[in-house]
C-alpha cells in the first residue's frame, strides 16, 4: 500500500494524460468504512478534515504553509422575506493557525450524508449537525453546510497503478482535487480569526493566482 503522502505528490503533480492512465479513485458508499464507526448508531466519527500534501506553485519545491491544517467553519444568514424567517447556512474552511477552533465531521449512515458540527440555532454558542455539500457553481465550488441545493460529498479511495493508497479523501462527483486561498482580512464568526477558503476543482473551475492545490484527507483514515 502506498502512503497517502507519496500518492498525493503523484496525484497533484502528474500531468492530465498520466493521471488518466495511472490514477484511479473509487467512491466509498458505506459509513462503516470511515474512522470511528459505531455499528449501533450507524455513525462514523467525529473526525476532522486535513489539508494533505498542499502544493504552492510559486514556492521553492512547492512548499505550503498550511500542510496538515484542519477544518473550521463559518456561518452566513439569509432572510427569507416570504416566510419572514432566517435560514442559517455557511461554509467549511481551513483554519489559519493550528490552535484555532476546529470543526468536527461525521458520516451519518442512516441518511448516508457527511455532516459538520457547526454553530447553529437561536442561542449563542449552540452547535448542531448539518449536512455538507459542494456549491456547484463555476465561480465557487465551495464546501458548504446547510444548503439544500448543494451537491453531496463523498469519501474516496485512491489507487495508483492498481495499488491502494493509504487513507480516504473528500470529494464529489469523482473529483478530489481542491484549491485553497486566504480569506485576507475577513474573519470567521466562529472564532474571529482569518481562515482559508476551500474550493473543489470541478470541471468549470481553474486554479487562481495565490491559490494552493491540495487533497483533503479524512483524519484517522
Amino acid at each position: 500500500m502506498l502512503t497517502h503522502t507519496v500518492f498525493a505528490s503523484l496525484f497533484l503533480l502528474a500531468s492530465a494524460q498520466l493521471s488518466k492512465r495511472s490514477i484511479f479513485i473509487e467512491e466509498v458508499t458505506d459509513c462503516s468504512v470511515l474512522p470511528s464507526y459505531n455499528n449501533d448508531t450507524k455513525i462514523a466519527g467525529p473526525w476532522t478534515l486535513k489539508v494533505d500534501n498542499c502544493y504552492n506553485g510559486t514556492a521553492i519545491r512547492g512548499l505550503c504553509s498550511i500542510e496538515g491544517f484542519e477544518s473550521g467553519s463559518d456561518i452566513t444568514q439569509e432572510r427569507e422575506n416570504r416566510q419572514n424567517t432566517t435560514l442559517e447556512h455557511g461554509f467549511v474552511t481551513t483554519i489559519s493557525d493550528k490552535d484555532n477552533i476546529k470543526t468536527p465531521f461525521r458520516c451519518n449512515g442512516a441518511l448516508n450524508t457527511i455532516e459538520a458540527y457547526v454553530l447553529s440555532g437561536p442561542f449563542p454558542g449552540a452547535l448542531d449537525w448539518h449536512t455538507v455539500g459542494i456549491e456547484h457553481h463555476p465561480s465557487t465550488g465551495r464546501l458548504v453546510w446547510g444548503k439544500r441545493s448543494a451537491e453531496p460529498v463523498q469519501a474516496y479511495r485512491h489507487f495508483h497503478r492498481g495499488i491502494p493508497v493509504e487513507g480516504l479523501f473528500l470529494g464529489s462527483n469523482n473529483e478530489t482535487n481542491w484549491s485553497l486561498h486566504s480569506s485576507g482580512r475577513e474573519v470567521s464568526i466562529t472564532d474571529m480569526k482569518p481562515y482559508w477558503v476551500m474550493r473543489l476543482m470541478i470541471p468549470e473551475t481553474s486554479i487562481r493566482e495565490n491559490e494552493f492545490r491540495a487533497l483533503i484527507h479524512i483524519d484517522g483514515s
